[in-house]
């Protein structure tokens, strides 16, 4: 299996934590520990999605190209936000918190939009795979996947518009 993914794996885990129940959160420490819970819930819904559109397709989902986009959508936020968080905690490890204020504000800014992105595709997949009890199913399971803290995007939005004003010029 060189070159390729335990994707499969990596979903059976996910529904079996998914058919538990909800489980004790893993409390992480420091200014970005809100952001690390989002990118772990983006990570499930993703991996969520693509598991209930390969239980349906099979082999065939490679076919369902709005379906594969939607996944890919929700891949690539995983991965934008999880190299956002990565670039603070460098910048925080570096300079310290203070220093860091604007990464930290940037970052917070773009967990919010990453994790309404994530969710929206995996409603996406969801709504083409599943119907009837299935579909109430598996959107009970989204809900709880995506459930969330909202961020005051408009507050963080206007620290980073000022920053930048200030600076002149993206300023990380």
């Amino acid at each position: 299996m060189a070159g390729q993914l335990p994707l499969l794996a990596a979903i059976k885990n996910l529904m079996d934590e998914v058919m538990a129940g909800p489980s004790a959160v893993e409390e992480r420490e420091g200014p970005l520990s809100a952001e690390h819970q989002l990118l772990a819930n983006a990570k499930k819904l993703a991996l969520f999605a693509a598991g209930a559109a390969s239980q349906k397709y099979m082999m065939g989902l490679a076919d369902q190209q709005e379906v594969m986009g939607a996944l890919a959508d929700c891949i690539t936020e995983v991965f934008a936000l999880e190299s956002c968080i990565l670039r603070a905690e460098k910048l925080i490890a570096a300079r310290g918190e203070g220093a860091a204020r604007q990464a930290i504000a940037m970052t917070r800014y773009y967990a919010s939009k990453a994790a309404q992105t994530v969710e929206l595709s995996s409603r996406k997949v969801i709504a083409a795979v599943a119907e009837g009890d299935m579909l109430r199913t598996q959107m009970a399971i989204l809900r709880r996947l995506a459930k969330h803290e909202p961020a005051d995007t408009i507050g963080l939005g206007r620290q980073i518009a000022k920053h930048v004003l200030a600076a002149g010029k993206y300023a990380l």
